[in-house]
């Protein structure tokens, strides 16, 4: 019977080590799919509002300024998900005590990590828009919009650790609501701070770090609302350093995966820079739209990471190696579903952010590039998911850091230096990148993975 307890806002801790695969994976996945959504929708909503009430340069100055903030939000983003994955594989294994102790080292360490990376953030902030090579039309702009973002680090480092330990015991609901609470904010905020104030750039990183820091509280006050054995208490802060150990190897190649990523998106962003402002606002308007197909298979992905490290902490592979195999039928069949409509409707959506019509144009073709092969974006952040699950978060960072940044550097590099300077090159640069990091990803799950955990027939639970 699984252990279910209710939460602050009507989450609940859930045990998926017991009942069927497929129900119980997409009930914790769903919430995590809305969640993403949202989240994803009110870091668009930044782009909607700057494009429509103010001016296309602003719009390129949060798009320049949105690599460098994807880089420090991203290394959280995965260090989250990796010391997730320790404690769901803790909670799984009914190690409550260590949990605990986990729990606390992680927010700890964490909140001072955070801290001293938004201070180094702000105080940098104009060398960071220099590695990017921001055009010199949007850089003042652009300084403004990601040193407020980078105040509201500390918030984003500090919310993902508490709703990673609410994920952990199955809890993916709770992180939705705040979630969507953070979204209506924000968008009021943006609607208010730059339609009503005309505060511009500015307006739009103020209401993001204000919606991200009622996140945090919210996501505070539900873990300090959990059972009493691994429940939260600013008093029981610690720094465990052999879990801390632990932690760091699981978080920290996470993190460094997604932070190396978006740093390679850096040098991607240079090759996007050479075309025009109007290139820049494109392209950054089809990665939003991007940001919204992707969500269903990289939330699969986030899912799977929790599923499997709950199912081998409790000594279940079966139940790990059989729910991979659904979860890949689950993305394919999402890619399908998302990808034709948004190739269809390519132009309209990018409207959405920028009436322009070079702007269209430029988005538009990334889109239609993108699309066709988008199956392999899809496979590629499931798997990673997969391989954190099974604790080889270090191997998935070098796999994805072959795939993703060393390979689509060499395409771009050889194609636009050798052949032509032509922003079609820059687009099947993203394709390139997920097929070489999806194919590594899959084949060392095939390979190794499999034979090291292998199923145990006699254990099997029905599928449906």
């Amino acid at each position: 019977m699984s252990k279910e307890k209710v939460s602050l806002i009507g989450g609940k801790t859930r045990d998926l080590t017991q009942g069927n695969i497929f129900t119980q994976l997409i009930l914790f996945a769903l919430p995590l799919l809305l969640g993403q959504v949202f989240q994803t929708l009110y870091n668009s909503v930044d782009s909607i509002v700057i494009g429509n009430f103010e001016s296309a340069g602003a719009l390129a100055a949060v798009t320049a300024s949105g690599t460098i903030s994807m880089i420090i939000s991203g290394f959280f983003n995965g260090m989250s998900a990796g010391a997730s994955a320790l404690f769901a594989r803790l909670f799984g294994g009914k190690r409550y005590e260590e949990l605990h102790d986990a729990v606390h080292t992680a927010i700890a360490f964490g909140t001072m990590l955070g801290f001293a990376l938004a201070l180094l953030g702000v105080i940098f902030t104009p060398q960071l828009l220099g590695i990017t090579a921001c055009p010199p039309d949007v850089y003042d702009e652009a300084v403004v919009y990601l040193r407020i973002y980078l105040i509201g680090i500390l918030f984003t480092s500090i919310y993902n650790l508490a709703a990673g330990v609410l994920r952990a015991v199955g809890d993916s609901r709770s992180p939705f609501i705040f979630l969507v609470i953070s979204s209506v904010l924000n968008i009021i905020l943006d609607l208010l701070f730059v339609g009503a104030f005309k505060m511009g750039v500015a307006g739009v990183a103020v209401a993001t770090i204000i919606a991200q820091g009622v996140s945090m509280v919210l996501a505070f006050r539900s873990i300090m609302k959990l059972d009493d054995e691994f429940r939260f208490r600013f008093s029981h802060l610690m720094i465990d350093w052999k879990l801390l150990g632990e932690i760091a190897a699981l978080g920290i190649p996470a993190g460094l995966q997604t932070s190396i990523t978006a740093i390679s998106n850096i040098f991607v962003q240079r090759y996007i820079n050479s075309f025009s402002a109007y290139a820049i606002a494109g392209v950054g308007s089809a990665m939003r739209i991007d940001q919204f197909t992707g969500m269903p298979c990289m939330t699969l992905g986030l899912a799977m990471t929790t599923f499997i490290a709950q199912n081998v902490g409790g000594g279940r592979n079966d139940r790990a190696n059989r729910s991979v195999g659904i979860s890949m039928l689950a993305s394919i069949a999402f890619v399908i579903i998302l990808s034709i409509p948004t190739y269809i409707f390519a132009p309209s959506l990018i409207r959405l952010f920028s009436p322009d019509p070079d702007v269209i144009t430029y988005g538009t073709g990334m889109l239609k590039t993108i699309m066709p092969l988008y199956i392999f974006m899809g496979l590629n952040g499931l798997m990673g998911g997969v391989l954190r699950g099974y604790r080889y978060s270090l191997t998935a960072m070098v796999l994805t850091i072959i795939g993703m940044v060393a390979a689509r550097q060499i395409w771009l590099f050889v194609t636009l230096n050798f052949i032509a300077h032509d922003i079609t090159f820059v687009y099947y640069g993203y394709p390139v990148g997920w097929f070489c990091s999806s194919m590594l990803l899959l084949m060392f799950y095939l390979f190794r993975i499999r034979k090291k955990y292998p199923s145990k027939p006699a254990e099997a639970d029905q599928l449906t």
